[in-house]
């Protein structure tokens, strides 16, 4: 039985590493904070310089197998929000490619998953137990977008693809335009990716952060809605409604998490070169039954959903939705009964009460895990689930080799 409260020995061992690792890096941050320009004022030589101390402060982090908690924290410290749009990005870029070639010389040599920087631990309990009025999406309401780049798609866009990110998930971002997200054409179909993203009320910074961002980049879509794990499928329908309505035209709507590597070139090719009407397209997951343990991440509680077992879905991480069908969703989202926050189950709740297809992708196509590398394996994948941005941006380096 889970006892939160308990610990070995090994765990507290951990525990007080972790801590010293921690004071280790808040002093480098405040040392570095304290002799750092202002922002408008920043070199190209200063630049560098901040770019020593954030590779510094990553292998503190490495030594204890932390996976690079130190360049997280500093992502989010208020140093680097000092820096230039311009300047966060060389930073970021450095780094993820620096990073990245370890990677792919360690796949290179060993052909070994353990060269990866994923880390499984973790993600299976809830930080704390979840409220159920927080369980159900306020939905019909009227959202807004904060930030809206409604030009982004032209008439001769084929396919969207889109990841749902967090406001202050500037790397995964990163690592996705470093890699697959910079894709524009694959077999003569014309191709884009957005990041659609919700909204921390109680963190201005970010919002600013953001917005450079977009300006710079010209790929996120805000809405003003709660950025919360409880609000994905929220964030879905907004992102269905808004790509509905800004690309009637597209042929496919392809979601992938930013934890995703994706290679659109083998996908495209292999399976959307033909448009499709009312279909869902994806790994099919049928009889998964709701969890009802209310320390999990993904406890569904009886009185939200009483059914033993889930409608047929299409696994959320990686799911190609036909372009027609975005709208259906976003009709029929009313008439499903509570909206729930598991945005892949919510779709087999929509499928089972329209017309919508579920097709599934043959086997070999979709990988969940990380596995050892094998070129034969990996050419073959449209998708593989759980990869750091580091991860990422060294398989798409082998993918082009």
């Amino acid at each position: 039985m889970f006892e939160p409260n308990s610990f070995s020995f090994m765990e507290t061992f951990y525990f007080w590493v972790s801590f010293g690792l921690t004071c280790l890096f808040i002093l480098g941050t405040l040392k570095l904070s304290s002799s750092l320009p202002n922002r408008d004022a920043v070199s190209s030589q200063s630049v560098e310089a901040i770019s020593e101390e954030f590779y510094h402060f990553r292998c503190i982090s490495t030594q204890t197998n932390s996976n690079d908690v130190a360049p997280k924290e500093f992502e989010n410290s208020e140093v680097f929000g000092k820096l230039t749009i311009d300047q966060r990005v060389d930073v970021m870029r450095d780094y993820l490619w620096k990073e990245s070639k370890s990677v792919y010389n360690c796949i290179m040599h060993k052909e070994n998953r353990k060269c990866f920087k994923y880390d499984s631990r973790g993600g299976i309990y809830a930080d704390k137990k979840y409220r159920i009025e927080d369980m159900v999406m306020k939905y019909p309401h009227t959202y807004h977008t904060i930030i809206n780049n409604e030009n982004a798609c032209q008439d001769d866009t084929y396919i969207v693809v889109g990841s749902p990110v967090g406001p202050r998930q500037f790397m995964e971002r990163m690592g996705t335009r470093e890699a697959w997200g910079n894709i524009r054409e694959v077999e003569g179909k014309k191709v884009i990716h957005l990041f659609f993203a919700g909204h921390d009320e109680n963190d201005p910074e970010g919002d600013r952060l953001l917005r450079e961002e977009s300006e710079k980049f010209h790929d996120i879509v805000q809405f003003d809605m709660k950025n919360h794990f409880m609000n994905l499928t929220l964030l879905a329908i907004l992102t269905y409604n808004w790509t509905s309505h800004y690309c009637p035209k597209i042929a496919y709507y392809v979601r992938a998490d930013n934890d995703v590597w994706y290679n659109p070139r083998t996908h495209i090719k292999q399976f959307l070169m033909q448009r499709r009407s009312q279909t869902l397209i994806g790994t099919i997951v049928t009889g998964n039954k709701p969890i009802r343990v209310d320390v999990s991440r993904y406890w569904m509680p009886k009185t939200l959903f009483p059914q033993p077992v889930f409608d047929p879905y299409p696994s959320g991480c990686f799911v190609t939705i036909a372009g027609d069908t975005l709208a259906t969703i976003v009709k029929y989202c009313e008439h499903i009964g509570p909206i729930i926050y598991f945005d892949d189950v919510f779709l087999g709740q929509i499928a089972a009460i329209t017309n919508i297809t579920l097709l599934t992708y043959p086997q070999g196509v979709m990988e969940f895990m990380w596995k050892a590398y094998m070129p034969g394996v990996y050419m073959r994948l449209s998708a593989a689930h759980r990869y750091t941005p580091v991860d990422v941006v060294a398989l798409w380096q082998l993918a082009n080799r």
